[in-house]
């Protein structure tokens, strides 16, 4: 017969298992409290990543997101990325203030639902655009160059010929006014026919400092703008850019001559100048962004905007801006446009700073 166990002993037991028991109470109470640190440091790293991220759970419904708040402004291409029926791959985000930014989106399942990335593409967006449009520029300036320098000599001659036909007319007022016309035509095909080889040629800037407040003031009396137009000039008097002044000159007076052109006949015709400092590859640049109260320019014109002979405007020759492209080109810089049709336009310049 098996003897009970004596109380001493039970006691003893007893106090072995109370020990344990603590023991283990305090080791899970240290892998809690190392839980909640690395749980911790986890939602840390996950908040200071450069890229949003949800996460969701099968029925779409965010578990976990460090962009609480989402984003502000609204994407024109599709749902957004938290939403059901949302598209993987680039999308296009416009925030309020009308500012364009290209995201990447991928999605990655999971036993519960689902893991959404969204990455800002939009400097490498804008710079693999301005890329596929030089390498267009350059094939057709190619070609516009053999084509200018085919016109020339006919051209010289019939402009010579033009005049010597006007100074004889010069008594018959009905044929000179015809003749004049014939002069006023050449001259304005000389024009594009030099345009055409300045925008076909090299270009070698020499930069140099550019107050960019004082350098846009000087460019809105060359570009000769009317009284009745509202100009408000916020560049900072710190900004500056690193930039050949002749080339940018010419830059800034097409821009202001293009805006005008877009506002006549507008009710408020106004232009805003603003900066802002930025870095990219870690050097300072300065971002400046030139908006006007015209008709805006038409979604599917954006994309050919920067080609050459291509205008929305009639009569034009299609050169200003493709001639600008270049010139931010071989400064290293970056230049694109939003727009709305009945709201109006902004021009993004960016190019290193002086300082």
């Amino acid at each position: 017969m098996d003897t009970l166990p004596q109380p001493q002993e039970l006691m003893k037991a007893f106090e072995a298992f109370t020990a344990a028991s603590e023991q283990l109470q305090q080791r899970y109470e240290a892998l809690q409290a190392q839980l909640g640190r690395l749980q911790n440091e986890l939602e840390t790293v996950i908040q200071a990543v450069p890229f949003a991220l949800w996460v969701l759970d099968e029925h779409g419904r965010p578990r976990f997101t460090n962009r609480p708040q989402g984003l502000d402004g609204a994407f024109l291409d599709g749902p957004a990325p938290w939403e059901a029926g949302s598209p993987s791959g680039l999308r296009h985000f416009r925030s309020p203030d009308g500012r364009d930014r290209y995201y990447e989106l991928e999605q990655r399942p999971t036993q519960e639902g689902r893991i959404v990335i969204l990455r800002d593409v939009t400097e490498a967006h804008l710079r693999a655009q301005q890329a596929n449009r030089e390498e267009r520029l350059q094939a057709m300036g190619l070609m516009a160059a053999e084509l200018a320098h085919e016109i020339r000599n006919p051209l010289g001659s019939l402009s010579l010929f033009a005049g010597m036909l006007v100074e004889d007319l010069a008594p018959q007022p009905a044929q000179l006014e015809l003749a004049q016309r014939i002069q006023e035509g050449v001259q304005r095909l000389n024009v594009l026919v030099s345009n055409t080889l300045t925008f076909s040629r090299d270009l070698a800037p020499k930069p140099e400092a550019l107050a960019l407040h004082a350098f846009w003031e000087d460019a809105r009396q060359a570009a000769n703008l009317p009284e009745g137009i509202g100009w408000i000039n916020r560049v900072p008097d710190q900004a500056t850019w690193m930039a050949d002044p002749g080339l940018l000159r010419q830059v800034a007076v097409n821009l202001l001559q293009n805006a005008q052109r877009a506002m006549e006949d507008g009710p408020a015709p106004s232009l805003t100048l603003e900066a802002r400092a930025e870095r990219v590859d870690g050097k300072p640049h300065w971002h400046l962004v030139l908006s006007d109260t015209g008709r805006g320019i038409p979604a599917e014109a954006l994309s050919r905007i920067f080609d050459p002979f291509f205008s929305t405007f009639g009569g034009g020759t299609g050169l200003g801006l493709a001639v600008s492209h270049r010139i931010l080109q071989a400064h290293g810089g970056l230049i694109h446009l939003e727009s709305q049709e009945n709201v109006g336009t902004k021009v993004h310049l960016r190019l290193p700073s002086a300082g």
